[in-house]
């Protein structure tokens, strides 16, 4: 997916430490989706495109800061793979933490929308961990700004958030 060169001699060095493989190694790609191997299984069959991503949501008031809202939200953005239940003394304070696996192939979402206690509409802020190669204005990875082909010169606000 990317267009831009990894630094291939780094991926080198860590994979093959990893793999502790004595022949070369070679890489196509920037971010790795590795799945397990199933006996049977057509190469075609395994989804790569789903990556796991541990994110940050903001902007949740407390009275929401639960684990049906951490349930709700992981669902509507992807995979549910994992909740952080572990900041600051095991309560949130800030965010909602989540590891949650994202069609890397659709533009990632900035925002979520929950409805509060009241019914009141509330915009939570979507923060991804540790992205590479992300250009905020088409929400796609593998590109930035100066390769990007899908959103030459438009701008973010509310309705394209």
């Amino acid at each position: 997916m990317a267009t831009e060169a990894p630094n291939r001699e780094a991926m080198y060095r860590v994979f093959k430490s990893l793999w502790y493989r004595k022949e070369e190694v070679d890489f196509v790609a920037c971010l790795f989706s590795m799945l397990p191997f199933e006996k049977g299984k057509d190469i075609d069959s395994y989804e790569f495109w789903w990556f796991p991503f541990w994110l940050r949501i903001y902007n949740i008031p407390l009275e929401l800061m639960d684990r049906q809202t951490a349930l709700n939200v992981g669902d509507a953005l992807g995979e549910l793979v994992a909740i952080d239940w572990k900041d600051n003394n095991g309560g949130w304070i800030e965010f909602v933490r989540l590891k949650v696996k994202i069609n890397v192939l659709k533009p990632l979402r900035r925002v979520v929308k929950l409805l509060d206690r009241k019914g009141t509409e509330v915009t939570g802020v979507i923060e991804y961990e540790t992205l590479s190669n992300f250009y905020y204005d088409c929400g796609l990875i593998g590109h930035s700004s100066k390769t990007c082909k899908y959103n030459k010169g438009s701008a973010l606000n509310e309705s394209n958030l």
